[in-house]
């Protein structure tokens, strides 16, 4: 599937409130800055009917990039950027959110990003790949012996471990970075970040929040 493609049928997803895949951050009348990590096309921000607060999406996706502000920059500021290192002034937003692009980035350092844009009180959501979906992954390359593809689920098995054990990441050697995620490991980087945590399921997503304290 095609990047935009791919983007589009998330925007389809967004946009259904009765389909299972569908998750989305609550959006509160103080949260008048608001940044999402990996906005892609901007779908989450068009779903959540963006259009009376400033609403600005990162990603490092140039094709998605490129469609955002053609189709929807009218109303959402898009910037081509890695999330470890957000473009922009510090404390800035009430809410900063990463619908699906966590557990592509070195977590801990956008952790640390994240404190820093969040104004006082601020919130992040994020949604969180769990281990059963490694595990999913390594049996799909097991099933197709697929060499690179079981290379790249042994690097996302031993990182998420790296995670949950020592709280750090590593990239592969790409220089991209993918892992899964311990809900209690996530916790503690957050609350040693600053933040109170509470963890929720929605559906089939395990959502962690936290508020600046």
């Amino acid at each position: 599937m095609r990047t935009i493609d791919y983007h589009l049928n998330e925007l389809e997803i967004s946009l259904d409130r009765n389909d299972s895949r569908r998750v989305l951050p609550d959006i509160l009348d103080s949260d008048q800055m608001i940044l999402d990590i990996g906005c892609g096309i901007g779908q989450s921000f068009v779903a959540l009917n963006c259009t009376d607060r400033t609403c600005i999406g990162i990603d490092i996706d140039e094709d998605a990039i490129r469609y955002g502000i053609e189709n929807y920059g009218s109303k959402i500021q898009f910037i081509l950027s890695d999330a470890a290192h957000i473009p922009l002034p510090s404390k800035t937003f009430n809410l900063v959110y990463s619908r699906v692009s966590l557990p592509y980035t070195n977590i801990p350092q956008v952790i640390r990003e994240i404190r820093r844009v969040l104004r006082g009180n601020g919130r992040v959501w994020m949604t969180l790949h769990g281990k059963s979906m490694a595990d999913k992954y390594l049996k799909e390359a097991i099933s197709s012996r697929n060499i690179k593809q079981l290379i790249h689920v042994i690097y996302i098995l031993i990182n998420g471990y790296l995670l949950k054990y020592f709280g750090f990441v590593l990239p592969f050697i790409t220089g991209r970075y993918e892992s899964w995620q311990d809900t209690s490991a996530m916790e503690k980087l957050l609350t040693r970040n600053g933040f109170k945590v509470h963890v929720h399921e929605v559906g089939r997503h395990t959502v962690i929040e936290g508020r600046l304290i």
